[in-house]
């Protein structure tokens, strides 16, 4: 008797198994997102993705240029993009340097409007749009606003000065400093524009007197812009070298008065102002310039 055969069935095969992890890295401050990281590892290969924060700002330096009484203002087309691909709140301040004190005289006195606009630019004649923010160089506005990753804003800037320098010449550089995001996880660009006006040009009369050997020479000017009790102060490279009073009018340039240390040889730059009765500076009324130079081993000055 034959014993049966039992038949093996058989052991399925058994699948390689893969192994997928993930992994998720949420980076930020509050309900923004502003870095994720997906990795899957698995047999067949693994990809990444990566959300970004980033910014661009364009088009302010557009308000570069000189201003002047007869042509005040410069506007700018400025663009503001999100570069990355998380929708984050951002903000545009401005900040300006002005150092002297005709610098600060032209960024007290131009005024800064900024406000946001559908149309692709802006133009000298393009009015002033609802919501508009409005400061100074000297105390300037801030925009802000929120972007979908790859979206833009666009916002028109003009500036109107209407204080400009009564003496010298006045430069005012301007910043404006964009900040995409929140706490440390953020995207910042920034771009400047450079204003500039020119100083009054104002003679008053102003003439130069030789003497013999040229070691000194006199200026003068017109007293006839002030009451005859008026002061005046003869000033070189800011600093007040005489004081003239009445209906005198003149003063004379001494290697005593103007030493190399205040002004080196060559041409030298002279501006008149009228005082108060304090001795304060009113307004300049005249300027010229003298030449300064060396003869027999000591300073002499002539006329230009």
């Amino acid at each position: 008797m034959s014993r049966a055969r039992r038949t093996r069935r058989p052991v399925g095969r058994l699948h390689a198994a893969l192994l997928v992890g993930l992994t998720v890295i949420l980076l930020g401050s509050g309900g923004t997102a502003v870095h994720a990281l997906w990795a899957s590892s698995a047999t067949t290969g693994s990809s990444v993705r990566a959300a970004t924060v980033s910014v661009t700002s364009t088009g302010f330096d557009q308000l570069s240029g000189a201003v002047t009484s007869s042509s005040p203002s410069r506007t700018a087309t400025v663009v503001v993009k999100n570069t990355g691909t998380v929708q984050s709140p951002w903000t545009g301040t401005v900040s300006a340097t002005a150092s002297a004190t005709a610098d600060r005289t032209l960024a007290s006195g131009t005024k800064v409007v900024a406000w946001s606009t559908t149309a692709s630019s802006c133009s000298a004649t393009t009015s002033v749009g609802s919501g508009s923010v409005s400061g100074t160089w000297a105390s300037p506005p801030t925009v802000s606003g929120t972007l979908a990753g790859g979206a833009h804003s666009t916002w028109c800037v003009r500036t109107t000065a209407s204080g400009f320098p009564t003496s010298g010449s006045a430069s005012v550089t301007g910043t404006l400093g964009v900040v995409l995001g929140s706490g440390t996880w953020t995207g910042r660009a920034s771009t400047s524009a450079t204003q500039t006006a020119a100083g009054p040009t104002v003679s008053g009369g102003f003439r130069c007197e030789p003497t013999d050997g040229n070691w000194y020479v006199f200026v003068a000017w017109d007293t006839s812009v002030a009451p005859s009790d008026s002061n005046y102060g003869v000033m070189v490279n800011g600093t007040r070298i005489a004081t003239s009073q009445g209906s005198y009018g003149k003063a004379a340039i001494t290697r005593d008065q103007v030493p190399s240390t205040l002004a080196a040889d060559g041409t030298v730059p002279v501006s008149v102002d009228l005082l108060d009765g304090n001795g304060a500076k009113v307004r300049q009324v005249a300027n010229g310039t003298v030449v300064a130079f060396e003869q027999s081993g000591a300073r002499g000055f002539r006329c230009s």
